[in-house]
C-alpha cells in the first residue's frame, strides 16, 4: 500500500516506518528541513519519497503521487514553542492534510492520540494546550471524515517507551540517571500508567492498515497493554535490572496538579483485530539498557 508518514523522524514514527517498510509497504515521509533524521537513517535508503517541508505546500505531494493512507504521527507539545506554532502543528496542518487526503481519494487517515486526551482525563493540566488542541483536531476530523469519502482512525497511545526515546522523557531520564546519578527525586509513585512497548505500538498500525476496508468511516482504538502499573513498580523493577545503586527518593517531589493516577487502554477492539502488545516490561526495560550501553 502506498502510504505517507508524517512524523517520521520521531519517536514513535522512525518506529511505524521500520514496522512499515518491514511489512513491505510503499512509504513516503514529511519532515521539516531541519529534522535529524538520525532514528531513521539505517532505513532511508528504502524510502520511496522524502518530501522536506515545513508545513509548505502539502498539495503537491498528492499531485505527484498517489496516496492510499495517511499515518500522521507529527505532534508539538508546546515546548520552546508559541501557542500559534503549536496550533497550527496540531490542527491546521493534519487537517489539511485529512482534506487532500480525502480530495485525491486516500481510503483512511491515522491519527496519532495520547491518553492525555481521555474524556476521564479531562481535568488533567499538564501540557494543557497540547490537549485541547489535540481534543479539537480530533473532534474536527471525525465530523470531516463523517461527511467525506475517507475513513479517519485515531489512534489513543498509552504511555509507549522503548530506545531512541527523547532524553527528557521520564522513562529516558529515569533510565540514564540509575545508570548515572547516586540518588533519584520521584513523587510517590503511585500513579499507574499503562507502559506500552514501542514495537508493539508500531505492529497496531500495521494491524489496522490490514483490516482498513472492514473499519466504520471514524474508529477509535486504544493502544496499551490493557492493564496499569504503578510508577513506583516500574522503576523499581528498572533500579533491578539496571544492577543500580541509585538512592530512589520516592515522595520528595510533590504529583503534578490534576496528576492521572490511573490509565489504561480498553483494548479490546484491537485484540478483535489479531492485535496485542506481546513485550513484558522486563524484556522492554533490558533493550532500553542495552541501547544505553557505551552511551552514559
Amino acid at each position: 500500500m502506498e502510504i505517507l508518514l508524517t512524523g517520521a523522524t520521531g519517536f514513535v514514527g522512525s518506529h511505524v516506518l521500520e514496522e512499515l517498510l518491514d511489512q513491505g509497504h510503499k512509504v513516503s515521509i514529511i519532515i521539516r528541513g531541519s529534522s535529524d533524521v538520525y532514528r531513521i537513517r539505517p532505513r532511508l535508503n528504502e524510502v520511496a519519497q522524502v518530501y522536506k517541508l515545513d508545513y509548505g505546500d502539502l498539495e503537491s505531494i498528492f499531485q505527484k503521487q498517489q496516496v492510499e493512507v495517511i499515518i500522521h504521527t507529527a505532534t508539538s507539545y508546546g515546548r520552546n514553542q508559541l501557542l500559534s506554532e503549536q496550533l497550527e502543528a496540531n490542527i491546521q496542518y493534519p487537517i489539511r492534510l485529512l482534506e487532500l487526503g480525502a480530495k485525491y481519494q486516500a481510503k483512511a487517515f491515522i491519527n496519532t492520540d495520547t491518553f492525555f486526551g481521555k474524556e476521564q482525563h479531562s481535568s488533567y493540566t499538564y501540557l494543557d494546550s497540547y490537549s485541547k488542541s489535540k481534543k479539537f483536531m480530533d473532534s474536527t476530523a471525525k465530523a470531516y471524515a463523517a461527511s467525506h469519502s475517507i475513513k479517519y482512525v485515531n489512534m489513543r497511545l498509552e504511555h509507549v517507551y522503548g530506545p531512541k526515546d527523547q532524553e527528557h522523557k521520564f522513562i529516558s531520564a529515569t533510565m540514564r540517571a540509575l545508570l548515572q546519578e547516586p540518588s533519584l527525586q520521584l513523587t510517590p509513585g503511585e500513579q499507574k500508567r499503562d507502559f506500552v512497548y514501542v514495537e508493539d505500538v508500531a505492529k497496531a498500525y500495521t494491524t489496522v492498515i490490514a483490516h482498513l476496508e472492514a473499519l466504520s468511516e471514524t474508529t477509535e482504538f486504544e493502544i496499551g497493554r490493557g492493564c496499569s502499573i504503578s510508577i513506583r513498580e516500574f522503576v523499581e523493577l528498572a533500579h533491578q535490572l539496571t544492577a543500580s545503586s541509585t538512592n530512589l527518593d520516592f515522595g520528595s517531589l510533590p504529583y503534578r496538579e490534576s496528576e492521572i493516577m490511573d490509565s489504561y487502554a480498553d483494548h479490546r477492539e484491537m485484540l478483535a483485530l489479531g492485535w496485542r502488545a506481546e513485550t513484558d516490561l522486563t524484556s522492554g526495560i533490558s533493550v532500553i539498557v542495552e541501547s544505553l550501553k557505551g552511551k552514559t
